[in-house]
């Protein structure tokens, strides 16, 4: 499997990394993805209380959906909502019928109505929540997505049950979340496992967590050992291109 740095990676889509908006991620992330420090952790004391964990991850979706024209998203996983709303602003941006079903049995009624008072309404015109798990939901969905991201239960059961309940909805790319290198054992997170069985000559792991936000940690590059997982189908492969933008 190759591996990519988020900003070769974005280079390697035609993005100019100098024109990327970083307060806009930032300001999502902000209500949605920042990691708090608790006071036992040593960096609390070194560093501070909040960091910005993977905050590029919402860069790289939106600039999947931007550079590639997608139409379309499913998540399983919706967690706190920083990528389906960064993948909101992009279909928002383009002026475009962009569609984003995301599936999570945790979704939050309150946290998303507080959201309706942070980001503007037009986002949420893009999205369908479905509270429920992936094994509920998917049968219920017959459409296929541009875009497939899996966040969802990062065992190696779960990550498995979501690769096989999504495997045959995508048409452009498919993003794993977590994807852990031999050298960053953690018995919770077991990704790795699945998507290594997975025969697929396209898979990437992109390296990004903290490679463009500061890292107040100040590792180096080849000392994250850590990322996703992209999925790509082969061009030529790809159906047409639909006429329905606005």
């Amino acid at each position: 499997m190759r591996i990519v740095n988020i900003k070769q990676k974005l280079a390697e889509m035609g993005v100019d990394r100098e024109a990327i908006m970083m307060g806009d991620f930032d300001y999502i992330a902000e209500f949605t993805a920042k990691r708090e420090r608790k006071p036992g952790d040593p960096n609390y004391q070194r560093y501070g209380a909040f960091y910005r964990s993977n905050y590029e991850r919402g860069i790289l979706i939106y600039n999947l959906i931007r550079q590639h024209g997608l139409q379309s998203m499913l998540e399983i996983g919706f967690g706190r909502g920083y990528s389906t709303f960064c993948a909101a602003r992009a279909f928002h941006d383009m002026g475009i019928k962009g569609r984003i079903v995301t599936v999570d049995p945790a979704l939050d009624e309150k946290f998303l109505q507080a959201l309706q008072h942070v980001f503007p309404k037009e986002w949420f015109g893009h999205i369908q929540f479905a509270r429920a798990t992936s094994e509920q939901a998917m049968p219920k969905i017959e459409d296929r997505f541009d875009l497939v991201y899996i966040d969802g239960d990062h065992s190696y059961e779960g990550t498995k049950l979501d690769w096989e309940l999504t495997k045959n909805k995508w048409d452009r790319f498919l993003l794993f979340d977590d994807y852990h290198l031999p050298t960053k054992d953690d018995p919770g997170i077991k990704c790795s496992q699945l998507i290594d069985e997975i025969d697929d000559s396209s898979k990437e792991l992109i390296i990004m967590d903290r490679r463009m936000f500061f890292d107040d940690r100040g590792l180096r590059d080849d000392e994250i050992d850590y990322g996703q997982v992209l999925l790509t189908k082969n061009v030529e492969t790809l159906r047409p291109a639909r006429d329905d933008w606005e």
